[in-house]
């Protein structure tokens, strides 16, 4: 009887050796899992950010951008160039979740050269409609985030109608290039 005690208190030992050791690792290897994130690893997405919003509505208008190197205008039947990506192609209200109306685009570099920004009225039952386009730069070494390089407003006129909202050049070092700026239309959506 002394036997069967002493296995069965030696058996319980072990077992609370075993779960506390357990416990032990756990609670050593917790703060190694998954470090807190530091503000300053977090860089913006991008380098050249662009980004159309349009009044509430069924209306879909389309974003159109292209930079040195594109081969092919980034937009609606091409979301994906050598540059740029085009990121949210709004439709309109259906199948949106809020009624705000935006479309963007981001570049994976900052090149030196020129860069177009076109807007598309693909649907759109009531004109004019008013789009607000902005651009902005992260050149990534300054760390203070994006910089804006320009912001307009254009109104579409007529359904079908594509307009040159921005086009700019950027030197190496990602700066807008002096008067450079300027809205000469060139057509992006046919263009190949």
């Amino acid at each position: 009887m002394l036997a069967r005690q002493a296995s069965s208190t030696v058996f319980r030992d072990f077992t609370l050796l075993m779960v506390l050791g357990f416990v032990a690792m756990v609670v050593w290897l917790l703060p190694h899992v998954n470090p807190p994130a530091s503000q300053s690893d977090a860089d913006p997405p991008g380098n050249v950010v662009v980004a159309i919003t349009w009044p509430e509505g069924d209306i879909d208008v389309d974003l159109w951008v292209t930079g040195p190197g594109e081969l092919n205008p980034v937009g609606y039947s091409n979301k994906g160039g050598v540059l740029f990506n085009l990121l949210r192609d709004d439709l309109g209200s259906l199948p949106d979740a809020t009624p705000l109306n935006y479309e963007n685009a981001y570049s994976r570099g900052l090149l030196e050269g020129e860069y177009i920004v076109n807007v598309h009225c693909y649907r759109c039952p009531v004109v004019p409609q008013r789009i607000d386009v902005e651009v902005s730069a992260n050149d990534g070494a300054s760390g203070k985030g994006s910089r804006r390089i320009a912001t307009t407003s254009l109104q579409l006129t007529a359904n079908g109608q594509e307009k040159t909202a921005l086009r700019f050049r950027l030197d190496a070092a990602g700066k807008l290039e002096p008067d450079s700026l300027n809205s000469i239309f060139r057509p992006l959506r046919n263009a190949k």
